[in-house]
């Protein structure tokens, strides 16, 4: 009968050092998950149009349509005339800019896929839709209207 012998080797795993290794491989997992959701996140993000933004662009887009004398709308263009001068609202590129007699570049908003414009004299209706094809409607109203005049 042979006799049982240990062998030790320093070559081999314990269960402490397999934890271990197991903990560091959980956490290095966790943060490259973490990564690669924070990245699609930015991505969906830079695509669709920020709500607070969006709000300051109709705040912004009542106060000139409250302040104007006339609204027209042509080629999903907003014409406004506020005194003697003519504000043009247009979509140029992806944004939504606002331009001073035909001079100027003033961003408004952002991220924009399509930008419409119907005006009747009444209401100004806006359609703004972003690259992920979200559409949002709006109507103005003028503080005085065309038929007031």
């Amino acid at each position: 009968m042979k006799s049982f012998v240990m062998l030790r080797k320093s070559d081999g795993f314990t269960l402490v050092e397999m934890l271990v290794s197991l903990v560091i491989f959980m956490v290095i997992s966790s943060f490259v998950l973490n990564l690669f959701t924070l990245m699609k996140t930015n991505a969906t993000e830079k695509s669709s149009l920020n709500q607070r933004e969006r709000e300051v662009f109709i705040n912004q887009l009542k106060q000139d349509v409250w302040q104007s004398n006339s609204q027209q709308a042509s080629d999903n263009k907003l014409y406004l005339t506020v005194g003697n001068n003519i504000v043009l609202i247009e979509q140029y590129q992806d944004k939504v800019r606002r331009r001073l007699n035909g001079t100027g570049h003033e961003l408004m908003l952002q991220n924009v896929g399509s930008f419409g414009v119907n005006s009747d004299g009444k209401v100004v209706t806006i359609t703004i839709s972003d690259k992920q094809g979200k559409q949002f409607n709006y109507r103005l109203r003028p503080f005085i209207s065309d038929d007031e005049r």
